[in-house]
């Protein structure tokens, strides 16, 4: 019997055994009472029977089993690897065929039934049939290694089951779809010679096109969930079968298209529940695309009809981009995201706008829920050590406040028999602002069992927010009520319990209770937070100004145990937090950082203060709002340090090199714009003031950079180690690799080299034996290091460099290269001296000139340090720079307002600037 022959008997096997099992199984059904009953999520309206899948299991089974079986006892080569790869798909896809059925006879959970689905489909993936590479054209295009293949796998099979029960809500919709994408997978098996791995898609088209004769509307008998998830297992791991047989551009994308409504539709579904209506992505609803058809006023059988006519212009598409070759395979492929989006947008399924404002709420909602529970927790432990009425009324008060609640009033009967009111208030006027209000009863040991007190909470922009916050508060007063205080502690209520409670000006987000900006909103955003290093030290001082503020990044992977800088803020990150492995390849997303930056919401504020030296200074602000930039340097990759950048990556002008010099003439273009939406820059040095001007066009305030002086101090001793001292991460502008090269020619002058980083190997292979590496040194052991060094070396062209100056602060002079930051830090014959070149024997030279100099001692070296970098000359500069930008954007604003009318009458056609 030939190859062909043997593919129409199990055609023939499967599409007779379902028309002689289907009517059967209806007669069951209905004498069992195993109906599907109408209800508002459905569309039939009268019961159906629902176990058609046990007919399709049977037939896929006779069908495909009788048929491999006579290929391996005649001259049928079929491979064993293949055979088995056969029988463990359909010993799998009978467990998940028996997990719907148990469904369709009394309904199971959903979570059961995924977890079911999953360990079928890793059962199957650890038998051997798994996606272990992505072939394209006969070459491995990507390669899995054996723990990605299961997960891969694993989502792809249970991803295509979901889709298909989610698809079958309309009568022959699920049936017809699979029975395409079967029907094409099989045919692209038989044509590649791949006879017995189509045996299965074959024996699967048949039994659906021999049950679309009951199932077709107006349906006879629904296949359940046992026969959608059946034929959807079978699908998919066909397709997993296939893929190391005819490549996976035949395999995978092709069925995945004939599939693409089902699939689309899916991730849409969870999109929604998710985000749309926040509820589980379980919960049945009538939001299919299905659905929007039969609202929009197709028939059932139209429907099903604009459905299929879709897949069939995709799939034809598909096989299009099949026949295709290299770039015009992918050009093919493009047509595909017009034709789902116009189909997707046209029912109703997609609304853009919609979808990004729900996706940020969500967010938004997400981090306050997360923010409130956390302080919740906080608030469970200080009610422990309440043991008297004052103390809980002062508890009470604070968790309103961390609750951000408006208002509470609490009448109380003294024991005297006198009545008054306890009132807290966290606003100066509570008539202006958006509020709930309710009564929540509050258990006493008096007779009449409870007090009732009146409560405010501020709705912060959102009702949802306000009753999460109200549930909290009424749980901590549930589990803590006077009552629950020892007859021993229990004081007279009547006695007012108001020492230490003071009424705050406002608990909105980010406001500033006291000072000159009593009342303003700040938001901070830095560019991203993994570490602390020399811009965090800045921001950490920020946020210790201004510590009712809101603090912003790209993302945030801080650990727990080192976030105290930032007072332990929760912080409000963009999409780029939640993109894969942007933890420790970040910077492989700096094309996306222009764009998220600009997604950070901060119109909500007064004052936006940016810490930015890559992107932070980019988010947008409104024309009333007051936006100060502290600089930490404009991009120099992306300017005048983008060749040296890119000769280090060895990005020459291939195609590599060029996308890459694409994406920095793209920077560059965006980071001049973005400088316009600043008020006030603020530079942490002159040289980069003149690179801000030279850069933006704009001038800049000089507000050096915060060194911790008090930390930083002078040695016990005033001698020295005897030792030379550079202490950096080790990269290459960092020029370490430099001075090891200079010190290998002294070899009488001994160095300490403190630091890690992607050199630490290239530079430890050259050092001498007057080259000692140490690596990581705690803060304590660098100050050590700093206070018994002779000089500390410093080769970097550095915007500032504040680890040169806090060496300055231990009293040691420093050896610097004569650009950039350190001409503003170094004082040469004072403090230090300067080497014109970065080359080791300038270094050398610079070293000779320090031994024969006479500079200033050590105390008058932390003199003026102390003077010019401290903690405390920062804080008092930035504040001045900060109300400096306050007052010039207030008066801007009423000469702004002063002369607009004066402009209008000149010309009544102008438009307010």
């Amino acid at each position: 019997m030939s190859v062909h022959a043997m593919l129409m008997l199990a055609a023939a096997i499967s599409g007779l055994v379902v028309l002689v099992a289907t009517p059967l199984a209806l007669l069951v059904a209905r004498h069992l009472g195993l109906v599907d009953e109408p209800d508002a999520r459905k569309v039939h309206t009268t019961a159906i029977p629902r176990i058609g899948g046990v007919a399709i299991m049977l037939s896929v089974i006779l069908g495909s089993t009788t048929v491999i079986a006579v290929m391996h006892m005649t001259d049928h080569n079929v491979s064993g690897s293949l055979l088995h790869g056969l029988t463990m798909l359909l010993i799998t896809s009978s467990i998940v065929f028996a997990v719907g059925l148990a469904d369709d006879l009394r309904p199971i959970s959903s979570k059961v039934k995924a977890l079911a689905l999953g360990g079928a489909a890793l059962i199957l993936s650890t038998s051997g049939v798994n996606l272990e590479v992505v072939l394209l054209n006969d070459r491995a295009w990507w390669e899995f290694n054996w723990l990605t293949s299961h997960v891969v796998t694993v989502i792809w099979i249970v991803s295509i089951v979901v889709a298909i029960n989610f698809i079958d809500g309309l009568d022959g919709l699920a049936s017809s779809l699979v029975l395409s994408a079967s029907l094409v997978l099989g045919a692209l098996l038989a044509v590649s010679g791949n006879v017995a791995a189509a045996v299965v898609p074959f024996s699967l088209s048949a039994a659906l096109a021999g049950f679309l004769v009951y199932n077709w509307h107006p349906a006879k008998i629904f296949m359940g969930d046992s026969g959608s998830m059946l034929i959807g297992f079978l699908i998919a791991g066909s397709t997993v079968l296939a893929n190391p047989l005819i490549g996976s551009m035949k395999a995978l994308f092709v069925p995945a298209v004939f599939l693409g409504v089902p699939l689309i539709d899916t991730v849409l579904t969870m999109y929604r529940r998710r985000y749309l209506e926040r509820r589980s992505i379980f919960a049945p609803e009538r939001g299919h695309v299905h659905h929007k058809l039969l609202e929009a006023g197709l028939r059932h059988d139209h429907a099903v009809i604009a459905i299929l006519s879709i897949t069939l212009v995709t799939g034809l598409i598909a096989l299009g981009a099949m026949a295709a070759k290299s770039w015009g395979a992918v050009a093919v492929g493009m047509l595909l995201v017009p034709v789902y989006w116009a189909f997707f947008r046209m029912t109703g399924s997609i609304h853009a706008n919609e979808m990004i404002e729900a996706y940020r709420n969500k967010r938004r909602m997400d981090r306050w829920n997360k923010l409130y529970r956390d302080r919740f927790h906080t608030l469970q432990l200080e009610f422990r050590g309440v043991n008297d009425f004052s103390s809980w009324w002062r508890t009470v008060c604070h968790v309103a406040q961390e609750l951000d609640f408006a208002s509470i009033s609490l009448p109380l009967v003294g024991r005297d028999g006198k009545a008054k009111t306890l009132s807290w208030s966290a606003l100066e006027d509570v008539e202006d602002v958006s509020k709930i209000s309710a009564t929540l009863p509050i258990l006493e040991r008096r007779e009449s069992g409870q007090l009732m007190a009146e409560v405010e909470v501020l709705t912060n922009d959102s009702l949802e927010s306000a009753g999460n916050r109200l549930s909290l508060f009424s749980r901590l007063i549930s589990d803590h009520s006077i009552a629950s205080l020892s007859e021993d502690h229990r004081t007279d209520a009547s006695a007012e319990p108001t020492a230490g409670i003071t009424p705050l000006l406002s608990r909105r987000s980010g406001t500033v209770t006291s000072g000159p900006l009593k009342g303003k909103r700040i938001a901070v955003v830095h560019d991203f937070l993994y570490t602390y290093a020399g811009a965090e030290r800045v921001l950490e001082q920020i946020v210790n100004l201004y510590p009712e503020c809101d603090l912003f990044a790209l993302f945030d992977f801080l650990p727990e145990g080192q976030r105290g800088f930032i007072r332990n803020k929760s912080v409000k990150t963009s999409f780029i937090h939640r993109l894969p492995l942007a933890n420790k390849k970040h910077r492989a997303y700096l094309p996306l950082m222009p764009l998220a930056i600009e997604q950070l919401d901060v119109s909500q504020y007064d004052l936006i203060i940016s810490s930015s030296y890559i992107a932070a200074k980019g988010v947008i602000t409104g024309p009333e709002q007051v936006h100060l930039c502290y600089c930490h340097s404009p991009a120099r990759y992306a300017w005048d340090l983008q060749h040296q950048y890119l000769d280090q990556k060895n990005l020459g002008f291939g195609p590599r090199g060029l996308i890459a010099r694409a994406m920095l003439h793209y920077i560059r273009n965006w980071d001049v714009r973005s400088a316009s939406g600043v008020d006030v820059f603020v530079a942490n040095s002159n040289f980069v003031s003149m690179r801000i001007r030279k850069v933006y066009r704009r001038a800049a305030q000089v507000v050096f950079p915060p060194v911790d002086t008090d930390y930083f101090q002078l040695g016990e001793s005033a001698c020295d180690g005897g030792y030379y001292l550079t202490a950096s991460r080790m990269v290459p502008y960092k020029k370490i690799d430099l001075i090891v090269k200079a010190f290998a020619q002294m070899p009488d002058r001994k160095l300490i080299v403190v630091g890690e980083g992607p050199e630490y190997e290239k530079i430890a292979a050259m050092a001498t034996p007057n080259v000692q590496l140490v690596g990581f040194a705690s803060a304590t052991r660098l100050r050590k290091y700093m206070q018994e060094a002779k000089a500390f070396v410093f080769a970097a062209e550095e915007d500032f460099g504040i680890v040169p100056v806090e060496a300055l602060a231990c009293g040691t002079p420093v050896i610097a290269y004569g650009h950039g930051g350190g001409l503003e830090t170094v004082e040469p014959g004072k403090t230090g001296v300067f080497f014109d070149q970065q080359t080791a024997a300038s270094i050398c030279r610079a070293i000779d000139s320090f031994e024969s100099s006479e500079l200033l001692d050590r105390e008058q070296i932390r003199q003026r340090v102390e003077e010019r970098f401290s903690v405390r000359a920062f804080r008092q500069s930035f504040q001045e720079a900060v109300l400096h930008a306050m007052d010039g954007s207030l008066a801007a604003a009423d000469t702004k307002q002063q002369e607009a009318p004066e402009t209008w009458k000149q010309n009544p056609g102008a438009l307010p600037t």
